[in-house]
């Protein structure tokens, strides 16, 4: 365990969005007053931007919590080169430490790669700031720097930061204190409630006047009868009246003020009395002109309401084209039975497999699109041949069945001779580290941009001494299916097959960490852009525009374009994107916890 307790509350934070809220404050803090926080909605690879407008600098943030800060930094600086941000320069912060020599390294590297200058802000930097100057920032973040390292009374931090409207009553006048608790939270306020405060299991005197030491921006104490009478009440109201300003007293009853009360409140109290939205009106009026700040704005304040019950909506009325991992294929209209001469032994269906697709219907006959190759040893001269959509069954075996296997079985020819290379362990095709280099293909995404995807490649395994290289090799995985109008598609889906160093598959329960490691930071867009360059590939290799196999009236041919569809509703990729991101650093934290526990064993 760390020995201080900032670092050990950044070190074990769980909530990312609040660690993009604190970064940000202290950036404000410090260089970049006039930021402009945008992580968590649809930033797009920008958590901030702050503009200078003196000579038009333009800098951008990016937070991080991962472990592997590096690999982080360049998956953002290539984000933001992808999405022509054109930044002046980069600021990165994170909870990793990071020695003088790591920051050279990557300012050369952002510097050569990008063109870019870049500020770190790291683990002991951040808390140089918030021992320092910052202090006041550490209880506006409860959800990071929490009990037992930080204590609370009533529900509040009680580190000095004078923000909070300290409300104090007695039992009779809870209703009104609630309500205006409410109202002033409403009005932008950060307002603390006696009647509202978490206080069990303390001695509701003491968290009081703990939080009027600490946290009050100004002492709120309801008067009636009921609170002048209480002893407790009046003796916090004292404590709060040493420091000139710090109370206005808001009178819910009429009740008369001798000089000694008129003394202790400092001034006239708010009168609600006559009426609590008069009340309410000028106790505004007095926050106002005490210059008591407002953490938020009227509107912001109502629609933090507003959002506590209605999240985000994630569509849009208007109409989008989707597209999937469907494509089209078409098949001959008939298939042919083959009779053979003599049975066919392991080796010679292997051999047959990446020439020729065909269904084995019983010992002597087999099924298929295309005419067999020269070596297949036929009966006779000809083969039967009939109309696949006339007969449900044909030698025993569901005509539907045999299609599907036939269009799965042409698929995986294709693969052959797209050059893909075939796991006996796992029965899949994948493609085959070249050079150990990676293999990256050309694709053209759906709105016609050129790309380029890694269909193979290396992460790292573990960290310090335990730290090994992992590979992967990317691979299609085949469905077949129909409609009512026996139209024909093919699913195509992305296998991950996760190897060693040496190219040993994994097995059991090692494989599925390792193949989270690899796809960790992949969402829809990467996992569309793979199965693109996928089929693009194969259809380089096995025709001009679809992926053929065979030739003339049997040929199976699949379309190498997705099926698309117009929806009436549009998905809002910017508040999707505030999902992934805020996802990919939860899942990374996630993934480094589990990679540990499986080396500790």
């Amino acid at each position: 365990m760390s020995a201080d307790p900032i670092i050990y509350c950044l070190e074990h934070l769980t909530d990312y969005l609040q660690f993009e809220r604190l970064c940000s404050d202290v950036m404000s803090g410090t260089l970049y007053p006039n930021i402009e926080p945008i992580g968590g909605t649809g930033d797009r690879g920008r958590d901030a931007l702050h503009y200078e407008e003196t000579d038009n600098k333009k800098t951008i943030f990016a937070y991080s919590v991962r472990s592997d800060w590096r690999i982080k930094l360049r998956h953002d600086c290539d984000r933001i080169l992808n999405e022509r941000h054109n930044p002046s320069d980069v600021v990165f912060v994170c909870t990793a430490t990071l020695s003088g020599d790591d920051r050279d390294k990557e300012r050369r590297y952002i510097s050569d790669k990008y063109g870019w200058d870049i500020e770190f802000f790291d683990l002991e930097r951040l808390r140089v700031l918030l021992t320092g100057p910052l202090r006041y920032l550490l209880p506006k973040h409860p959800a990071i720097f929490c009990p037992p390292w930080f204590p609370r009374r009533g529900g509040l931090s009680i580190e000095e930061s004078r923000d909070t409207l300290i409300i104090d009553h007695t039992e009779e006048d809870h209703a009104f204190a609630v309500w205006l608790s409410r109202k002033l939270s409403v009005a932008g306020y950060k307002t603390w409630c006696y009647g509202a405060a978490p206080l069990a299991g303390e001695d509701a005197d003491t968290s009081i006047r703990k939080l009027i030491e600490t946290r009050a921006a100004l002492y709120l104490p309801v008067l009636s009868i009921s609170s002048l009478a209480n002893g407790d009440l009046m003796a916090r109201a004292a404590i709060a009246s040493t420091t000139p300003g710090r109370i206005i007293a808001c009178a819910v009853k009429a009740v008369s003020l001798g000089n000694v009360f008129r003394k202790l409140f400092q001034s006239e109290p708010a009168r609600f009395d006559e009426g609590w939205s008069v009340g309410l009106s000028d106790l505004l009026a007095s926050l106002e002109n005490r210059g008591i700040r407002r953490e938020l704005s009227r509107e912001q304040g109502k629609s933090i309401a507003l959002r506590a019950y209605m999240p985000d909506p994630l569509t849009r009325a208007e109409k989008q084209l989707v597209h999937t991992n469907v494509f089209a294929v078409t098949i001959p209209k008939s298939l042919l039975i083959c009779e053979l001469s003599r049975n066919l032994d392991d080796l010679d269906i292997q051999n047959l497999r990446g020439k020729w697709a065909f269904v084995v219907a019983s010992e002597k006959t087999l099924i298929s699109f295309d005419y067999p190759p020269p070596e297949v040893p036929l009966k006779g001269r000809r083969q039967a041949e009939f109309a696949w959509d006339s007969f449900p069954e044909r030698e025993g075996i569901k005509t539907i069945n045999a299609i599907k296997q036939l269009v799965r079985k042409s698929a995986e020819i294709a693969c052959v001779k797209g050059g893909l290379a075939f796991c006996p362990d796992r029965q899949v095709f994948y493609f085959p580290m070249r050079d150990e280099k990676p293999e990256s293909i050309a694709l053209t995404l759906i709105d016609g941009e050129k790309s380029r995807v890694n269909m193979t490649g290396e992460r790292q395994w573990g960290y310090g001494d335990r730290a090994t290289t992992i590979r992967y090799q990317l691979g299609p995985k085949f469905k077949v299916s129909f409609d009512d109008q026996k139209n024909w598609w093919i699913t195509t889906r992305i296998y991950v097959r996760v190897t060693d160093i040496k190219g040993v598959p994994f097995e059991d329960r090692y494989i599925g960490p390792r193949r989270k490691k690899v796809t960790k930071s992949w969402w829809n867009k990467q996992w569309s852009a793979r199965t693109l360059g996928l089929m693009q590939a194969l259809c380089a290799a096995n025709g001009d525009g679809n992926i053929e196999i065979g030739e003339g009236k049997r040929k199976v041919s699949i379309s190498a374009t997705p099926l698309l569809w117009e929806c009436p509703i549009a998905i809002d990729v910017e508040a999707v994107d505030k999902i992934g991101d805020i996802h990919e650093e939860l899942a990374a934290l996630s993934y480094y916890n589990y990679d540990e526990e499986l080396e500790d064993e």
